[in-house]
């Protein structure tokens, strides 16, 4: 039985047709331990939000399963929160409601003043002590997607799964978020689970980063530790000598080595190499052109 608080194992999606099977991803094994936070790389198409969405429940794997603090992860529950790129809030409610009614779902037996105060607490949390009473139209994307990040943590679930929440965002709102994140997550230690197509973002959020090869039949090749100490800061994490041998790994990978892994290639899935860029003395210092990181995301 497996050791770790989440455990994805043999997990693949298959999408039968009368020509040809299309199998997106196979055997696919995830190892997250209690309060880690963990990204997951890869191209459009390996499956990676399909995986997310199994673990949440929302969707039925071909093979394999989900075991969330040894029990079977099934359907959705409130021990797994999600947020998703579309901020997916209720519009008739204000920022505060839109909270509270996760959390009146976690605890039915709280009074309204409780249900509130425990609502504020992570709006402020994430910087929108101002905007209790706001509806979603008149707040702003980055605004919209903190409600979401704090209804998500509001509701204390065991395994947070975050499916590119700053994808749709302008740099600068992105970057305020992310520190939001690291601040909130610190707080609360949650056990964090999140897709992302920015190599810079998952160094400074993630003490894991795993890589999936292209799809079809894409699999889980490697898991990068991301050995930086925290906290990270943004302004002053690129000083760090193990900083470039982590970006130029991960973007090597994506440029060249998740199309030569994928598929038939890379001898499918099963087996995840455990790799430390950091303190291996693998990669170069070099800082990455800009034109290679761009081909990578």
């Amino acid at each position: 039985m497996s050791s770790h608080f989440v455990s994805v194992e043999g997990l693949s999606k298959v999408y039968p047709s009368k020509a040809r099977d299309l199998i997106v991803f196979e055997d696919v094994n995830i190892g997250i331990d209690k309060g880690e936070f963990v990204c997951i790389i890869g191209h459009s198409g390996c499956g990676k939000s399909t995986i997310l969405n199994v673990m949440a429940g929302l969707e039925i794997p071909s093979s394999g399963t989900v075991i969330m603090d040894g029990k079977e992860a099934t359907g959705p529950s409130l021990d797994r929160g999600v947020v998703f790129q579309n901020y997916s809030l209720l519009p008739w409610l204000t920022a505060l409601q839109n909270v509270s009614f996760g959390v009146k779902a976690r605890w039915p037996q709280w009074s309204r003043s409780e249900v509130e105060a425990h609502s504020s607490r992570f709006l402020s949390m994430v910087g929108l002590s101002k905007s209790l009473h706001q509806k979603p139209s008149e707040l702003s994307g980055g605004m919209r997607q903190r409600v979401s990040i704090a209804r998500a943590f509001a509701t204390s679930p065991k395994l947070l799964l975050l499916d590119e929440p700053f994808g749709a965002l302008d740099a600068l709102t992105r970057g305020m978020i992310q520190d939001e994140l690291i601040k909130i997550w610190s707080e609360t230690q949650q056990t964090v689970f999140m897709i992302t197509h920015d190599v810079d973002e998952a160094i400074l959020l993630a003490d894991r980063v795993l890589l999936m090869t292209n799809g079809p039949s894409a699999h889980v090749a490697e898991s990068v530790k991301i050995s930086l100490p925290r906290p990270r800061d943004r302004g002053t994490i690129i000083d760090d000598p193990g900083y470039y041998k982590i970006r130029n790994y991960l973007v090597n990978f994506l440029v060249k080595r998740s199309g030569e892994l994928s598929g038939s290639n890379g001898g499918g899935g099963g087996s995840t190499r455990q790799v430390d860029p950091a303190n291996e003395g693998n990669s170069s210092d070099e800082q990455p052109q800009p034109a290679a990181y761009r081909a990578a995301i």
